[in-house]
């Protein structure tokens, strides 16, 4: 499940108000972002979790203030604490072992 952010202050209360927030930064242009997305989407979905999209190229207001300067990107928030950062480089396997141990800390 995908949902598409469209200013600061939508982002900012998801950020706050979700235990996870898994937040894509992407680029119409960029086909490693279009690429990865479905696969994310199939990742997230074994997890019951959902993809929030923020197109860099629409919106790169909402990109800087995240220092979201290269796409992919991947931004993982627990109650609006940043836990993940992947910038350029979105390693799914990586992410699994990430998310994995912070939920067993988290209980």
């Amino acid at each position: 499940m995908e949902k598409y952010i469209t200013c600061i202050e939508e982002l900012n209360k998801l950020k706050a108000e979700q235990n996870f927030s898994f937040i894509y930064f992407k680029n119409d242009k960029c086909t490693v972002c279009d690429s990865l997305l479905p696969q994310l989407k199939i990742k997230l979905t074994e997890w019951n979790q959902k993809v929030y999209i923020v197109d860099c190229f629409e919106y790169p207001d909402i990109a800087a203030q995240n220092l979201v300067l290269s796409v992919p990107a991947l931004k993982v928030f627990y109650a609006g604490q940043e836990l993940i950062n992947m910038i350029r480089f979105v390693d799914l396997s990586k992410l699994e072992v990430d998310f994995n141990r912070i939920k067993s800390m988290l209980g």
